[in-house]
């Protein structure tokens, strides 16, 4: 029988999935984007984070989702993504993308430390707004890398 606290784990867990696995799809979008052969001038910071997103797949993609649904899991997986994440936000084309990308090493961070799924489920639900409209930033980001594919 579910009772409250079950349903509100799930949810939580549900809501985290959700955050990560966009994160996860918009990126990994980036790498499969086709070349437009449209002729642009290329920044160098923008270059650079192309180079590093479309590299992605070969260092991440295997650690892209937790393997499992348990605190442990995602303390292991936070540690391991973490790296990548705080490289993007170093190297973001732009201010929206790199105040999104900085807002996620933060929830990484958290996730590698702590100590409750609920809470860091309650802070999804309570972000959501936020966390799409910096995912619909990032994908701006994602899309430009397609003339360095």
């Amino acid at each position: 029988m579910f009772t409250r606290t079950k349903l509100i784990g799930a949810a939580s867990r549900t809501a985290i999935a959700g955050v990560v696995a966009a994160g996860a799809l918009v990126i990994s979008m980036g790498v499969a984007v086709p070349t437009s052969g449209a002729a642009s001038t290329r920044s160098a910071s923008e270059a650079t984070f192309c180079k590093t997103l479309i590299g992605f797949s070969a260092t991440y993609a295997k650690d892209a989702v937790p393997t499992g649904t348990g605190l442990s899991a995602y303390h292991a997986w936070a540690k391991k993504v973490l790296p990548l994440y705080e490289q993007l936000a170093a190297e973001a084309p732009n201010t929206a993308t790199k105040n999104f990308l900085t807002a996620l090493v933060t929830i990484l961070k958290d996730y590698g430390s702590a100590s409750s799924l609920v809470k860091l489920g309650q802070d999804e639900v309570a972000n959501k707004a936020k966390y799409l409209k910096g995912t619909k930033e990032l994908t701006s980001a994602v899309i430009g890398c397609a003339k360095y594919a």
